[in-house]
C-alpha cells in the first residue's frame, strides 16, 4: 500500500512514521500533531483524514473513490469537526422560559444558525488553503459543540467506515470542554479517530495530552523550505520576496503570512522602530505616537513586534555563525559593515541590511529582547498601544542605564 500526503510540504520524517503506522494497522486512536505555526499541521491533518477515508486497496488517497471525491468537496459525512468559533448566538427564550439556567450561557440546544454558518466557512477555508488557515484570537470550542459531537459518536456508523474527529486548534478547548472530552478521547467508540493539531502544546492540560500520541513537526531545511515557500507563493498568486525568507524560520505558513501582511512594509517599519529604540525615550515616544489606537492599532502593533522578534532571532543566527575572531558590530556610523558581511556569508538577501543592521546600535540586546516580549504581551491588554510601548520603553531604558552605571 502506498500512502501519499499531497497537501503537506516537506516533513518527510513525519510522513514516513505515519506511513509505517498506517501500513502496519497501528494508527493511534488520538494523534496530536504539534509544532510552531505554519509548519504544516493543518495540511497534514487533512492528508491523514483523507487517507483514512479512502477506499482504494492500492494507493491512498486515490482521489477517485466516493469518499475522496466527497472529501475534496468538504462534504464527507464521516468527518466531524471541533472548530473554534467566535459567535455566541443564543436562542431567544420562549414565553414562560427562564432566561439563563443553562451551564453554557444557554447553549444546551446546540450551535445556532450564525455559529453553523461560521463553522461551514471555517471548514471550507481550511480545506481550500490549510497553510493560511487560522482562527480569530478569541474563538473557542463551545460546550454545545462538544455535546453535539459526543451525541453523534454514540451511534454506530453504518458500513463500518472510519469516523474522524478533526480538532485543528487544541488550544481552543477550555478546561470544561476538555474535561468533557477526556473519557471519549481515552476510550473512543470503534473506528473513531481523533486528529488534533496544536501550535503551543506546552500550555495545555496534561490529562488531555496524555491521551494522545504526539507527532512533532520541525522547521524545514533550507532547500526544502525555499521550494515550499515558492510553491505557496505561486498558489496564492503572490510575488516571492527573498528578504522575507530568513524571517519565516523554516515555516512555509509563516512565510505566506509575511507575504500577505505586506512583509516589506513591516520590515521598513521595524527599521524605524529600531532606529527610535537606539536613541532615547523622546524619539521613541514620537514614533509610538504615530500608532493608531483601537483594534486596528493593536493588530498592527502586534504584527510589528512579532516581526521585530523574528528579526532579532535572525540577527542571533548570524552572530552564532560568525567566526570567533571577528570583531563586534560597530553600528550605523560604520555603515553596518558587520551585518553586510554576515548577510553575504549566509547568502541572505541584502534587503535585510537596514533592519538587521539596526541591532548593531542596540547597546544591550538581551535587555531589548525582554522589552520586546513584554511589549508584545502588553499591547493585547491596552486600547492605546502607544502608551503601553512608551511606558515599557522607559522601564527598559532605565534598566540599561542602571547596568551601565549611568543616571536614569
Amino acid at each position: 500500500m502506498k500512502f501519499e500526503f499531497p497537501r503537506t510540504l516537506g516533513q518527510d520524517d513525519a510522513k514516513q512514521r505515519l506511513s509505517r503506522a498506517l501500513g502496519a494497522g497501528r494508527f493511534p486512536h488520538a494523534l496530536l500533531v504539534h509544532g510552531e505555526p505554519g509548519l504544516g499541521q493543518h495540511a497534514l491533518l487533512l492528508d491523514i483524514a483523507q487517507i483514512l477515508s479512502c477506499e482504494s486497496p492500492e494507493r491512498k488517497p486515490c482521489g477517485a473513490c466516493f469518499p475522496c471525491r466527497a472529501f475534496d468537496a468538504s462534504a464527507l459525512e464521516s468527518l466531524l469537526y471541533l472548530i473554534p468559533i467566535t459567535k455566541n448566538d443564543k436562542s431567544k427564550p420562549k414565553d414562560g422560559d427562564t432566561v439563563g439556567g443553562g451551564d453554557d450561557d444557554g447553549e444546551d440546544a446546540g450551535p445556532e444558525s450564525g455559529q453553523l454558518e461560521e463553522l461551514g466557512e471555517s471548514i471550507k477555508a481550511w480545506h481550500a488553503d490549510p497553510y493560511a488557515y487560522g482562527v480569530a484570537e478569541k474563538a473557542m470550542v463551545r460546550m454545545s459543540q462538544v455535546r453535539d459531537l459526543l451525541g453523534r459518536l454514540r451511534y454506530a456508523e453504518t458500513g463500518g467506515r472510519a469516523r474522524l474527529v478533526l480538532v485543528p486548534w487544541l488550544e481552543s478547548l477550555n478546561p470544561e470542554t476538555a474535561n468533557a472530552l477526556l473519557k471519549t478521547l481515552e476510550e473512543p467508540p470503534v473506528d473513531v479517530y481523533f486528529l488534533i493539531a496544536s501550535d503551543h502544546r506546552s500550555g495545555l492540560m496534561q490529562t488531555l495530552l496524555s491521551r494522545c500520541l504526539h507527532l512533532g513537526l520541525s522547521p524545514l531545511p533550507e532547500g526544502a523550505f525555499r521550494q515550499a515557500a515558492e510553491s505557496l507563493a505561486r498558489r496564492a498568486g503572490l510575488a516571492p520576496v527573498a528578504s522575507l525568507l530568513p524571517l519565516a524560520e523554516g515555516s512555509p505558513g509563516a512565510y505566506l503570512e509575511l507575504l500577505r501582511d505586506d512583509g516589506e512594509a513591516l520590515l521598513d517599519e521595524a527599521r524605524r522602530f529600531l532606529a527610535a529604540a537606539s536613541s532615547d525615550w523622546r524619539v521613541f515616544a514620537d514614533f509610538a505616537a504615530e500608532i493608531p489606537g483601537g483594534a486596528e492599532g493593536l493588530e498592527r502593533t502586534a504584527r510589528l513586534l512579532h516581526s521585530i522578534m523574528r528579526l532579532l532571532r535572525a540577527h542571533q543566527v548570524l552572530r552564532a555563525a560568525a567566526p570567533a575572531s571577528e570583531s563586534a558590530p560597530r553600528g550605523e556610523a560604520d555603515g553596518y559593515r558587520w551585518t553586510a558581511a554576515a548577510l553575504a556569508r549566509a547568502g541572505w538577501d541584502e534587503g535585510l541590511l537596514a533592519p538587521l543592521g539596526a541591532f548593531e546600535d542596540i547597546g544591550d540586546v538581551q535587555a531589548f529582547a525582554g522589552f520586546l516580549e513584554e511589549s508584545h504581551r502588553a499591547v493585547r491588554e491596552y486600547s492605546k498601544p502607544s502608551i503601553a510601548l512608551t511606558g515599557l520603553f522607559l522601564e527598559y531604558e532605565a534598566k540599561v542605564a542602571k547596568t551601565r552605571g549611568a543616571p536614569a
